[in-house]
């Protein structure tokens, strides 16, 4: 059977010679080295992430999917959202196997995994209590080294020296060197290489660009990636900047006139004479110029500017492509995305430097650092080296029990590395957050505290859908209580400021909710409060609006425009003659607008939109065009005043004293003339009153 040859394999792998304490040596001595496990389901006895973790301490791997390589596939009773074991994708993959004949994993139940398990009189080794003043002490590595000095960093001493010893660069390294190795025949000879279509549509590769902008997570060698491409496919000279140099318009500009202007001196024919030309080929490497600014002021204009009319190929390096900050360097640049590493490959690469520097560790310790390190194989070689350093591990090894103690200390900020949608599915999701604890569960709330928690309103519900007992229902409830209650405090921190109340929003909105209420979300949905509530602040503003015009012939506040019908009656009584379709109806409707004191506007968009959210027709819009020009000439004749002149927005901002605000929120212009003020022509000519709009005279334009 497959678990009988992965036997075998660990059997001959301890068996073999090897050199005093290594990874390899001290893992193929765990009962379950060289097997490879995949659960699937929900186990009774133990949490199906505490089995996980038993593996991986007694020398196991554990897959996130079934194939060939899996020795076993671990079945659960029952599955979160309810389901048999028997419909998730892992078994129905190991029948598929089966059926075609392929190597397959075996089957094992929660208990056979459990017998599996060394007896409990033997137990693993506990974690090495190390204390942290050894951990920063003297760093020694190997006891002794003929190439000189012990003390180095181990992150420039294995540094790759060719480009076979990167990790996982894909084609990004190829596009890298094909990019520069024509970058004369394109940029210096006009030979401009085809743009490939791109599959699906979208801008092509920019790949003629006189510049390339190389981007990825920090950490994953795209620095040393671009110098060795430089160094080995080109033979250029490598001029760095990075964010501890002055990089500001100044600078730049002289550095472009000064690779520009190199010269070289010929002595051929007995005289001396001076050509243009370059001295010699040089790269200018920009690193972190998504960090260009305040000290960098004008950088990136003076940097898009030299690219333009570079005779040297230009590389620059960020983080974030996706930065305000540099778009617009972006659309000058043959974009290239170095992508984060796999963790196996960051853990291979890391247990041969630990090897080399006579520290053993097991690879699923080291895995574990990967993973926590989110791929950054700099932090890792560093973590790894700060542990070198302690008498007690070079001794006994780093196991995966002392590497999961001390991964809190060694792991990156977790905020730093999730978004809203990661956050809130660990939080809705029960398996995920059983393994956080109150202060995790508060910090990822913290991820995005104004989106996280409307992100849980939103989906809670999904967790539970396929679950329908009474004491579900009654969860549910009490958690609809709980966001009642946070929307409370919510409001209080708007009004007051009280942001001392943000924690208590997100453990009475966020925390709690998701602990009495959870289950299984495959991917958290957007909450679609945000795509309504610019239709709220809309609906908001014609009601203030439209209540200021009828508070001169109506009791109803504006709060109660909708709820008491009176907009629905008012609707169809202006609509019933225009609706016949009879030009001579506009009449009608227009005097009937003018007892209100309202226009064509206040019909076709204030009274229907606001009925448009009960699912009612915009019955303004199916009417015959006739009739429709017929009622914009009658309100352009003249003939119709407004009773009352609501401000524009911008003097609503610049001139509040001369307005009032009533008790509903309507703001209504009382502005009167000033006694004895004379208002000449312009007001005798006024007839309609002084809230009239009238169009003014044109004033001249001055000369220039």
């Amino acid at each position: 059977t497959a678990a009988t040859t992965a036997a075998k394999t660990a059997a001959a792998a301890a068996s073999a010679s090897a050199p005093p304490p290594s990874s390899s040596s001290s893992s193929s001595s765990l009962p379950l080295a060289g097997l490879t496990f995949a659960f699937t389901g929900e186990m009774d006895s133990m949490n199906r992430v505490d089995a996980e973790e038993k593996v991986k301490i007694y020398g196991g791997k554990v897959a996130g999917s079934v194939s060939g390589n899996t020795s076993f596939l671990v079945v659960g009773s029952h599955l979160e959202d309810g389901r048999a074991v028997e419909e998730t994708g892992k078994y129905r993959k190991y029948l598929e196997l089966k059926a075609k004949g392929k190597k397959f994993p075996g089957l094992l139940t929660e208990q056979e995994l459990i017998a599996k398990f060394p007896a409990a009189a033997a137990p693993a080794a506990p974690p090495v209590a190390v204390p942290v003043n050894d951990l920063t002490a003297n760093s020694k590595g190997p006891a002794s080294s003929a190439d000189g000095p012990i003390h180095r960093n181990w992150v420039d001493a294995y540094a790759p020296k060719s480009l076979d010893e990167v990790v996982a660069t894909g084609g990004v390294l190829r596009k890298l060197t094909e990019w520069l190795r024509d970058w004369d025949d394109v940029v210096l000879r006009g030979k401009k290489k085809p743009v490939a279509f791109r599959p699906g549509g979208g801008q092509p590769d920019n790949v003629n660009a006189r510049a390339v902008l190389v981007s990825g997570p920090p950490g994953i060698g795209k620095t040393t990636t671009c110098k060795l491409v430089a160094q080995l496919h080109g033979g250029y000279n490598i001029l760095e900047y990075n964010a501890s140099d002055a990089r500001g318009q100044k600078i730049i500009n002289e550095m472009a006139e000064g690779i520009a202007d190199n010269t070289t001196i010929c002595f051929g024919g007995g005289l001396k004479r001076k050509t243009e030309g370059l001295t010699s080929r040089a790269v200018i490497i920009m690193d972190e110029v998504d960090g260009m600014g305040a000290g960098d002021r004008g950088g990136n204009a003076a940097l898009i500017k030299m690219i333009k009319k570079t005779r040297n190929p230009i590389i620059c390096i960020c983080n974030d492509q996706n930065s305000q900050k540099i778009r617009s360097l972006a659309n000058s640049c043959y974009d290239l995305k170095f992508s984060r590493p796999a963790k196996n490959l960051v853990a291979q690469r890391c247990a041969e430097i630990a090897k080399r520097e006579g520290l053993a560790v097991e690879p699923n310790a080291i895995e574990a650092l990967a993973e926590s390190c989110g791929g950054d194989m700099r932090m890792v070689l560093n973590q790894m080296q700060a542990l070198s350093g302690s008498s007690i591990y070079q001794n006994n090894g780093v196991k995966y029990t002392d590497m999961r103690e001390r991964l809190s200390l060694l792991a990156k900020d977790q905020a730093s590395m999730l978004g809203p949608f990661d956050a809130s599915k660990k939080l809705l999701n029960s398996s995920e957050a059983s393994r956080l604890s109150l202060m995790d569960k508060l910090d990822m709330f913290f991820v995005d505290s104004q989106l996280v928690g409307l992100m849980v309103q939103e989906n809670y519900l999904r967790t539970v859908d396929k679950k329908g007992d009474l004491e579900t229902l009654n969860r549910a409830a009490y958690s609809a209580d709980l966001f009642s209650v946070s929307d409370i405090f919510s409001n209080r921190i708007t009004a007051d400021q009280q942001w001392s109340l943000l924690p208590d929003v997100g453990l009475i909105g966020c925390v709690y909710p998701t602990f009495v209420t959870n289950g299984f979300v495959p991917f958290p949905n957007f909450p679609s409060f945000l795509g309504k509530y610019s239709t709220i602040g809309k609906s908001k503003r014609l009601m203030g609006e439209l209540q200021a015009h009828l508070k001169l012939s109506t009791s109803v506040s504006s709060r109660q425009l909708l709820t008491s019908g009176y907009t629905n009656l008012l609707y169809d009584r202006l609509m019933a003659p225009l609706v016949q379709g009879a030009p001579e109806a506009v009449k009608e409707t227009a005097s009937l607008l003018d007892l209100y004191g309202l226009r064509k506007d206040h019909l076709n968009e204030h009274l229907s939109e606001l009925r448009q959210f009960l699912g009612q027709k915009n019955l303004f819009n199916s009417l015959d065009p006739k009739v429709k020009a017929a009622m914009t000439r009658e309100f352009n004749s003249g003939s119709h005043a407004m009773k009352v002149v609501l401000p524009s927005a911008k003097r609503r901002r610049t001139d509040g004293p001369t307005q009032t605000q009533d008790i509903d929120g309507a703001e209504v212009d009382e502005e009167e003339p000033a006694a004895g003020e004379d208002s000449g022509a312009e007001g005798s000519d006024n007839e309609l009153g002084s809230l009239v709009k009238v169009k003014g005279k044109a004033k001249a334009k001055g000369k220039a």
